[in-house]
């Protein structure tokens, strides 16, 4: 099986997230956030920006400020911050239309594109909070956490 790659944009902007969701009242600092996480911290700054801009994180100036998230965590779900970061996890060549050598119709391509809209579909249904809930499981050893 292939596996599936994520960059390191989106694997710093999930955990980043999952930090805030755990505790969604607080505002924490991009260099806090840089520093616990080993990201750079420009690097950092732009991955808050995009999920600024795409409303899933509000950002608060001054000695308390800092970033947290602009919803509950239960109302922001994978999928729209993926497409935030500009991350494309599943995405099949021949379905977006990018390659494929093939004159006409193509017997598989349904199967990719039910693949690609399933995928898709998952991702929706993974809140933040569901996120931070199966951290919590993996850090109390109840599944299998790396």
């Amino acid at each position: 099986m292939v596996p599936m790659t994520l960059t390191r944009r989106t694997d710093y902007g999930v955990r980043i997230l999952y930090e805030l969701a755990a505790d969604p009242d607080r505002y924490t600092s991009a260099r806090e956030l840089a520093d616990r996480h080993q990201v750079p911290e420009a690097f950092l700054r732009k991955i808050l920006m995009d999920l600024r801009q795409a409303g899933i994180v509000v950002a608060q100036r001054g000695r308390t400020g800092g970033y947290r998230l602009a919803a509950e965590p239960e109302e922001i779900d994978l999928g729209r911050v993926l497409e935030a970061l500009n991350s494309q996890v599943v995405r099949f060549p021949c379905v977006s239309g990018t390659e494929c050598s093939r004159d006409g119709v193509c017997p598989v391509w349904p199967l990719w594109r039910h693949l690609e809209e399933r995928f898709a579909r998952e991702l929706a249904s993974v809140s933040l909070a569901l996120m931070v809930e199966l951290g919590q499981r993996g850090k109390d050893g109840r599944s299998g956490a790396h």
